[in-house]
Parts: C-alpha cells; structure tokens; sequence
C-alpha cells in the first residue's frame, strides 16, 4: 500500500483504485494542514484526521506514520529550516566581523540567538521516547486459572469432554472426537 501511494506522489498521472485515490486526498490534506501548523504535536494531528474524517485513532496514527514515510516529518523540517537559517546569519555575522564591521556583526550575533531562542534550536526533540528506561514485562504462561483468582471447577477436564461429544454429535454425528 505505501509503495502505491509514494508512487501516486512521485507520478500524479497514475490511476489508484477509489479507496486508496480517497486515501492518498486524506494525508495530503492533513499534510497540508500539518504545514500551515508545524508547531502542532502528532496529538494534535491526530485529533484533526478524527475530527475531520471520523476515523478511529489507530487509523489516524497510522496515517501520520504513512505521512512522515512519504513526505517527511513536518516539525523536524520546520526545526531544520529554521537552524539552516540561523546559521546563515551566523555566517554573515561573521564576515561582517571579518571586514571590521562590529556593530552589524553584533546586531547579525543578536538575530541568529533570537532565531534560535525562539524556535527552540538548543533543545532535544521532545518526541523522543526513553528507549534505555523501557524493560520488557517478563510474562509466564499458565492454565492455572487460581493465577487470576478463579477457582478451579472439579473435574473439568471431563466435563469439558461431555460437552464436546454432546455438541459435536449435534452438529456433526461423523466427527472424530479427540
């Protein structure tokens, strides 16, 4: 399904079935919408694909995965953009400083911190998960049912087997009863 979509977005002139054309029309709208609003969290993306197109919340967090996958992770590329364009003010400053022109090396100094004060460039992702904090639960199996807090039924086993020769007759008198 994703290689038919990333190549309905590299050739719009492909033909996709009805539901996938509805489909590929849905991320690129909340892609859009993503781009108008790249300070919003997945959150709240997440709440814009229900709202707008009564989807469930697993459907709209797998078309935020399908979004980052085809287009790219639009609060990173903003963050991006902004560091590039920080550092090209940088840049200027520098040469500006270079050619003994302090005042606008200062005033170029004081831009590029105000750029990366304000687009928060010296902080991490706040997306990122704490991979080394996470441990796997360590899950035993059993058919104990006193483990929950059942009482176990005498003999059930037979039981068991008197209800399926019962209802395995019923349905099907040739079945072989193991």
């Amino acid at each position: 399904m994703l290689d038919m979509l990333a190549a309905a977005v590299e050739d719009p002139s492909q033909q996709l079935p009805e539901a996938e054309s509805r489909h590929l029309l849905r991320l690129k709208d909340t892609y859009n919408y993503w781009l108008a609003h790249p300070v919003y969290s997945e959150a709240r993306i997440r709440d814009y694909i229900m709202a707008s197109y009564r989807l469930g919340r697993s459907q709209a967090y797998a078309d935020i995965s399908i979004i980052k996958a085809l287009f790219g992770v639009v609060p990173r590329a903003e963050k991006e953009f902004q560091r590039f364009r920080a550092n090209k003010i940088l840049e200027m400053a520098t040469a500006a400083a270079l050619a003994g022109n302090d005042s606008k090396a200062k005033a170029l100094t004081k831009i590029a911190d105000s750029i990366a004060k304000v687009n928060h460039l010296d902080t991490e992702e706040g997306d990122q998960l704490p991979w080394e904090e996470i441990k796997p639960v360590d899950i035993s199996l059993s058919v104990d049912p006193q483990v929950i807090g059942i009482t176990p039924e005498p003999d059930a086993q037979k039981k068991a087997k008197a209800l399926l020769e019962r209802y395995t007759k019923e349905i099907d008198p040739d079945a072989e009863i193991p």
